[in-house]
């Protein structure tokens, strides 16, 4: 019966109203994002526990693994890492602020609604390839540049909000998890971390186990390419 329903796990990706965010936890949602900030600083300390290695064939540099979430959700979270040349807050900006330098599909974005001085609800469409309509996310960020050593951290999920309809008739992507990690490495140099577990929709789960861990790397390249062209500078001509 179920088959022939064509039942899937994958269509329950469903964004809950912010007022609803964490009431399974008995908390708000700032409670809830405090949880996934604790949540990603002991997955730091843990990186080995329940990781498995992936070799990235785009840029050596970057460190691909993804781990299975027993939720009974099919996608993996993927976590890939590199080391920036630049400090964390200047990372944090380029993440949070400056999408469109990392991002080439990005399309349209804005802020929907600002709870605090640290927290938001952030709206972006991105293109999709052919005949795919564009992806529209809708998420709740927020962000600390308050942790030892420097660190800063961004923790972003998808959540239903009166003020942000799905733009450029495209279709509603569901960020389940989206957590970033900026720590100093010495040098003015960082080593951003980010966890990511998105369902894009209109993909297959085959598709995100092959695919969808190697799109997060190459965002973080382009995050770290855009920094290095920064620091490089112009060519001189002798």
């Amino acid at each position: 019966m179920m088959t022939q329903c064509h039942f899937s796990y994958m269509e329950e990706s469903v964004p809950v109203a912010l007022e609803e965010l964490g009431t399974e936890l008995h908390q708000d949602w700032r409670g809830y994002l405090y949880t996934c900030t604790t949540a990603l600083l002991k997955e730091a300390r843990d990186r080995s526990r329940g990781w498995v290695n992936v070799s990235c064939a785009t840029d050596t540099l970057v460190d691909v693994a993804y781990k299975k979430v027993g939720d009974g959700h099919p996608l993996r979270l993927w976590r890939v890492s590199t080391e920036v040349e630049a400090p964390p807050l200047e990372v944090l900006q380029r993440v949070l602020r400056e999408r469109h330098v990392w991002d080439t599909s990005l399309l349209k974005w804005r802020v929907v609604a600002r709870l605090d001085a640290l927290a938001e609800v952030f709206q972006y469409v991105c293109a999709n390839m052919a005949p795919l309509a564009a992806k529209d996310f809708c998420v709740l960020r927020s962000w600390r540049t308050d942790l030892p050593k420097g660190a800063c951290v961004i923790v972003e999920t998808s959540v239903e909000h009166p003020d942000g309809p799905v733009m450029l008739g495209g279709v509603r992507g569901i960020v389940l998890a989206s957590r970033y990690l900026i720590e100093p490495c010495g040098s003015g140099k960082s080593r951003i971390m980010h966890l990511s577990r998105v369902d894009t929709k209109g993909r297959t789960p085959e598709w995100y186990n092959k695919s969808y861990g190697h799109i997060c790397a190459l965002y973080l390249t382009r995050i770290r390419t855009s920094f290095k062209h920064n620091a490089d500078g112009p060519e001189s001509k002798v």
